[in-house]
């Protein structure tokens, strides 16, 4: 007899995932939040990279803009100051061309000058103890003092030449070559605060910011509408595929109701009459003398009375009365009980007022019926367990078995095949899902999924 097993309240077995089943009913709010979370996402993304993007732009031109500036301010105030003993070290030189630096050059942006030598000897700086000191020149200072053209780079704090210049951080160097009036190529040398280079470039993005956020946000907004009306024509293609799948069963539910009902009082009918003609005949044809003829008769009559019986197992099968009559769970039961008859043992998982709609429960037995019967046919198991899944718009039986495997050939592979194309028949004809794989610890495993409403 078949056991029951512990089912849950709400009839969901434990043993498998629902949510793994065919997806539910879209909801209009969940996707319209979905949605509106992805686009908040994506914004976010887009801005950060916009901004950052932005950012290198500008700094790119603040640090460019810089460099002329600074350039030419070196060209068209510096260098005109520049004289011959200036270069030679002249101490009055020195102190006119500091108080033209000092009252012209050196301010909040720019924070250290110096003049070089080619040899690398600092022939003036605005901090005086630097002057007179020999450091060697990079190759950046040895390329401009070569080819005159101006150059910039971010300072290098661990550099000797810069040990007074820490205290600011980080700045920016810039180096341009400087002629005096002999003819002497020297190097002037700028540092200004990155602070102050970058103070433009801040302006720029954040006057930017706001429109480009506003755009995007816009963006988000116009497509809300359009997203709704996406989502809405998917419900209402989702409802009318449920309708489609709930008539297909319907259909198919009442042709076999109506092939059932031909078999039944037709045929049925027809060779019952047969079977007691002639019986009836063998007896007066026995009681005639005739004892060889009347035994076969006797066994025609035999054999269309067995003939009858096997159809009405067949009808049986095709729609069992107790379906309707008593429901899902009493015609698994019965459907058990026949393969308790062929030794397996057997036990169910399957509340007693399933939460299924009538319209799924023949689907749900026919998918169970072929599965257990190819268990009992095919695998060569001992043990058979039907259970009930159920979850958000889903519902389905799973048969496992404790045979030798989906994956084993069968004894007879025509009759196997022909049962499992009856299954993928039935899945094709009500929309559902059908997966056989092997089950834990060995054995098959058939997970049939429909959606429910």
């Amino acid at each position: 007899m078949a056991v029951d097993t512990p089912v849950s309240s709400s009839g969901t077995s434990s043993a498998v995932d629902p949510s793994a089943a065919a997806p539910g009913q879209l909801s209009a709010g969940r996707a319209l939040t979905q949605f509106a979370l992805v686009g908040v996402v994506v914004l976010l993304l887009l801005g950060s990279t916009g901004l950052i993007a932005l950012r290198r732009v500008s700094v790119e031109q603040s640090e460019a803009q810089a460099r002329e500036l600074t350039i030419a301010a070196t060209r068209y105030v510096v260098e005109p100051r520049i004289t011959d003993k200036l270069a030679s070290g002249d101490p009055q030189a020195v102190a006119r061309f500091d108080r033209d630096m000092r009252s012209i050059v050196v301010h909040r942006r720019v924070v250290r000058v110096k003049l070089w030598t080619p040899g690398g000897r600092i022939v003036y700086s605005d901090a005086h103890r630097l002057i007179g000191r020999t450091y060697a020149l990079g190759t950046n200072e040895r390329a401009v003092l070569r080819s005159g053209h101006p150059s910039a780079e971010l300072s290098n704090l661990d550099a000797a030449e810069n040990e007074l210049e820490q205290q600011y951080g980080q700045l920016m160097q810039v180096y341009t070559r400087v002629t005096t009036p002999t003819g002497q190529h020297l190097l002037f040398e700028s540092y200004l605060r990155m602070d102050s280079v970058l103070a433009g470039s801040g302006k720029l993005v954040w006057s930017i910011v706001p429109a480009f956020m506003v755009a995007l946000l816009a963006l988000q907004v116009l497509q809300l509408p359009l997203a709704l009306r996406l989502v809405r024509r998917v419900q209402l293609g989702q409802r009318e595929k449920e309708v489609l799948q709930r008539r297909a069963i319907e259909a198919s539910d009442h042709e076999r109701r109506r092939i059932a009902r031909d078999l039944h009082d037709g045929l049925v009918q027809s060779l019952v009459g047969v079977s007691f003609t002639l019986a009836g005949t063998a007896d007066r044809v026995r009681a005639a003398g005739q004892p060889q003829t009347a035994g076969q008769i006797a066994d025609a009559a035999a054999i269309t009375r067995a003939g009858v019986s096997d159809l009405r197992s067949l009808i049986t099968d095709i729609y069992p009365p107790s379906l309707e009559a008593l429901g899902l769970r009493a015609s698994i039961t019965e459907l058990l009980a026949t393969a308790e008859k062929r030794g397996f043992q057997t036990s169910m998982d399957i509340p007693a007022d399933p939460p299924v709609a009538p319209e799924v429960t023949a689907a749900l037995y026919r998918a169970a019926q072929e599965a257990v019967r190819n268990a009992v046919t095919h695998s060569g198991g001992t043990t058979v367990h039907v259970e009930l899944i159920t979850g958000p718009r889903m519902v389905g039986v799973v048969v496992t078995d404790n045979g030798v495997g989906p994956d084993a050939a069968p004894p007879d592979p025509d009759r196997a095949h022909f049962g499992l194309r009856l299954l993928e028949d039935l899945t094709a004809e009500v929309g559902g899902r059908l997966e056989v794989t092997p089950a834990p610890g060995g054995g098959t495993r058939f997970r049939f999924v429909l959606p429910s409403r």
